[in-house]
């Protein structure tokens, strides 16, 4: 019985009833798209860091990555690579000699960090070739070709065909400087790294270096499933059994806390949007008991003990929120469906996004669990918020009540 009257009273004022419906749809499907598009943007980065810089597994000589010193060196590369290479599971291999030096135009200086590569193996592994802006990608054959982002070139004030030089310390602690010209101008979605990565062939810059035709300072590894990274980065061990092996969460390790902190940040943001939620259905449940005082007082004075009459109370606020959720979770994953495959374009704010390596395109994406954690937190809001009023009903004396005009 209680169930049909509960059910009949969120009936008889059906506007008041209907805002606190849509308050409800409202609150769930802003949770889902805020949580949606904050995922979708951390995602963009971890997807942008990952298979356009660090690649899914890294291995290094144990002391290179402490010192940055070229004479610390992987040896027997080529036949390290062709081992990853028979590997099913491995998307893509290869392996880069680095320095850190200094770039020279005519008018200025720069330090950078100097990346040797086969670039027939980075178009597979980072796609370099994709971000070319200016120029042509490693076309010319000559060895002195230079590849180096756009806003690098702008602080040189150098354009393509420009001569710069490079200065480092070779493998024998001696400084050498080669020159070369700009064979391409690239821009990624990370304007910070454009502004310190230069890239030439690997062949040159081993010469340059004084290093053996199998020594490499990188060997950079993409896997097709990241199921399997871990079983990947153990399986490595016994290929360089005395490299140092991490993972992109190991290198790069506050996008390994994005994802961990994203969860505190589902509660934090899901608070949020439901603490203005609970005082919006209190108001309208409030509003509904004192509008019932003497009716409420007449149930009672028949018999209607408090425990029902807070169980009917109760009942009318689940009965809201039971309507307004699954609408809301509807809503809010037929909105990440759709622009997940759209995206969503910010292009106005490109220039900031991009000098902390976030892309303009944002594509919404959220797990299933997530969904089930902000549908919850609705439910149990409601029904929190519903307390006080029920409690005010508790309150009324039956014989006051019915005298309330």
């Amino acid at each position: 019985m209680l169930f049909q009257i509960a059910w009949r009273n969120i009936w008889r004022n059906k506007s008041r009833s209907l805002v606190v419906i849509s308050s409800i749809i409202i609150g769930v499907w802003a949770g889902i798209f805020i949580l949606s598009f904050s995922w979708g943007l951390y995602k963009n980065n971890i997807n942008e860091s990952v298979y356009k810089q660090l690649s899914h597994i890294q291995i290094h000589h144990p002391t290179f990555g402490e010192e940055k010193d070229s004479k610390f060196t992987i040896q027997n590369t080529n036949k390290i690579v062709k081992q990853f290479q028979s590997d099913n599971r491995i998307a893509s291999v290869s392996s880069r000699v680095i320095a850190t030096g200094m770039i020279t135009s005519p008018t200025t200086a720069s330090g950078v960090k100097i990346y040797g590569i086969n670039p027939a193996s980075e178009i597979s592994q980072i796609a370099l070739n994709k971000s070319v802006r200016e120029g042509s990608y490693f076309d010319s054959g000559k060895a002195n070709e230079i590849l180096i982002g756009k806003k690098l070139a702008k602080k040189l004030k150098i354009k393509l065909k420009s001569k710069v030089v490079l200065t480092f310390t070779t493998v024998n602690s001696e400084i050498v400087s080669g020159a070369f010209r700009v064979g391409g101008i690239y821009k990624s979605k990370n304007i910070s790294l454009d502004e310190v990565n230069v890239y030439v062939q690997q062949e040159h810059l081993r010469e340059l270096l004084e290093l053996k035709s199998s020594e490499s300072h990188e060997i950079a590894i993409l896997v097709k499933d990241e199921v399997q990274l871990d079983s990947i980065k153990n399986d490595s061990r016994t290929i360089v059994s005395e490299g140092k092996i991490e993972d992109w969460k190991e290198l790069s390790p506050e996008l390994g806390m994005i994802i961990e902190s994203f969860n505190l940040y589902t509660y934090i943001i899901s608070g949020i949007i439901l603490l203005a939620l609970t005082f919006g259905i209190i108001n309208t449940m409030l509003m509904s008991v004192l509008e019932r005082i003497r009716e409420l007082g007449m149930l009672m004075a028949i018999g209607l003990n408090k425990r029902k009459i807070f169980i009917m109370i109760m009942l009318e606020t689940i009965y809201l929120s039971a309507l307004g959720c699954p609408m809301g979770l509807l809503v809010g994953w037929l909105t990440v469906a759709i622009l997940g495959k759209t995206g969503i374009n910010i292009s106005m704010f490109s220039e900031g996004l991009a000098s902390y390596g976030f892309s303009s395109m944002i594509y919404p994406a959220l797990d299933q669990e997530k969904y089930i954690i902000i549908v919850t937190m609705c439910l149990i809001t409601a029904v929190l918020s519903a307390i006080y009023p029920a409690y005010k009903a508790l309150q009324l004396n039956p014989s006051e009540a019915i005298r309330k005009i």
